[in-house]
């Protein structure tokens, strides 16, 4: 989906796809392409020309089609072992039975791509939160200063009862959507709630590993150490698949047309109000 110029606004995308003979030809640069290096097909976000018309479709584009060109592979913080490439589309040729879904269906399909992106980023990041919190207590137990092991002291106590708030609330949450996905809730409502879990997960797992690199004191600042990496690791989270302000778009939109009601937040009760 991204490119130079869409970010968080995918409408601003200027890839096309072009009408001839048998498929399309696709032309522009897509950014951030995850496992686009290792990967034998993208999935490729750009407007299909029909009748003058802008149609944002999905297509499937094998990798080693002429005029696809990887152009740069970032070098991010993160050390994932896959990259997000960059890559240029010069006339790339396109058969009809590579559109993903319909022609002009390609944002309902990411939208239905980004709930289980995101519902999937807030499950892993409560995951990493945990271990950084494991880590962490293990440390406190057994490091001693001042004559006594640091998990003695209310100020260490005090950030390891914070990380077990912030990773207890949201996998509960989490678990909650995700039982939710599977049992037929309604999209648009789902769509939010992602949002709210991918939203709450990031930012608590933020603060996780944050407060265990301070455990951890200058170890956790040291790369021999697991944290400091899980530290680089999880910032990229309130970021990717929307960053943490358009989660708060997504949801307070949620909210105006919808009620707090379709949050499953309870409307108060005629008595209540008065």
């Amino acid at each position: 989906m991204t490119e130079p110029g869409a970010g968080s606004d995918p409408s601003m995308g200027v890839t096309t796809a072009t009408r001839t003979d048998g498929g399309w030809l696709i032309n522009g640069e897509k950014w951030f392409v995850t496992c686009g290096d290792v990967a034998d097909f993208l999935v490729v976000q750009a407007d299909a020309l029909v009748d003058g018309a802008k149609r944002s479709t999905l297509f499937l584009v094998e990798k080693s089609t002429p005029g696809v060109e990887i152009t740069r592979v970032p070098h991010f913080m993160h050390s994932a072992v896959n990259g997000h490439p960059e890559f240029v589309f010069t006339d790339a040729f396109v058969a009809d039975e590579n559109i993903l879904g319909e022609i002009g269906q390609g944002f309902d399909l990411t939208k239905e791509w980004f709930t289980d992106e995101r519902l999937m980023i807030a499950a892993r990041t409560v995951g990493a939160a945990e271990r950084a919190l494991t880590l962490a207590r293990d440390w406190a137990v057994r490091r001693e200063q001042f004559g006594a092991p640091i998990a003695s002291f209310q100020l260490i106590q005090g950030m390891l009862a914070d990380c077990a708030v912030d990773i207890a609330v949201n996998r509960a949450f989490t678990h909650q959507v995700a039982w939710e996905a599977d049992n037929g809730v309604d999209r648009k409502t789902l769509h939010a709630k992602a949002s709210m879990a991918k939203l709450s997960a990031s930012e608590a797992a933020g603060r996780v590993i944050d407060r265990c690199v301070q455990i951890f004191g200058g170890r956790g600042y040291d790369r021999s150490y697991p944290v400091e990496r899980m530290y680089r690791e999880l910032r990229v989270d309130r970021i990717w698949e929307g960053t943490s302000e358009i989660q708060r778009l997504i949801i307070a939109n949620e909210i105006i047309k919808r009620g707090t009601s379709a949050l499953d937040f309870p409307t108060p009760s005629a008595d209540l109000e008065s």
